[in-house]
């Protein structure tokens, strides 16, 4: 029977997720890998540095583009993206300017009376954009 030795560079060479006295795959008890055979604990092992996003509805939303619904016809084709983000705690929209790609923050109206659910946006050159819905309930801006 022929048995092959294995070298120390080829040991070290293998993935932390074998067992180094065993051979067999190690298994994550907390922090460290063990392996469940021999109890050989490598707390050496630190974590790969991954930022792991959790599904919720913060993070699983797209971005969504809206249309204009207000009266002037040359920005009828105009479009802008939104997307949900968090501001301290509570969820907001966070806004591009449709005019120069900036990202923009939320504002008041000015003194103005605002229509139901109207909501003011402005971007660092000065644009300001309301997001409002539309004739058929949709988000729009205007």
């Amino acid at each position: 029977m022929i048995t092959s030795v294995a070298s120390p560079t080829t040991r070290e060479a293998r993935p932390l997720l074998i067992c180094p006295r065993c051979d067999s795959r190690l298994r994550f008890n907390y922090d460290e890998p063990i392996c469940l055979q021999c109890g050989y604990v490598n707390y050496a092992y630190s974590a790969p540095d991954q930022i792991r996003r959790k599904t919720n509805l913060m993070s699983a939303g797209t971005r969504s583009v809206l249309r204009y619904v207000g009266e002037s016809s040359p920005l009828s084709e105009t479009l802008t993206h939104v997307k949900l983000v968090r501001l301290r705690n509570r969820v907001v929209y966070g806004v591009r300017c449709p005019f120069c790609g900036q990202a923009m923050s939320q504002s008041s109206l000015s003194g103005k009376r605002r229509e139901a659910r109207e909501e003011r946006y402005k971007c660092s050159d000065g644009h300001r954009v309301s997001l409002t819905p539309g004739r058929n309930g949709a988000l729009g801006w205007k």
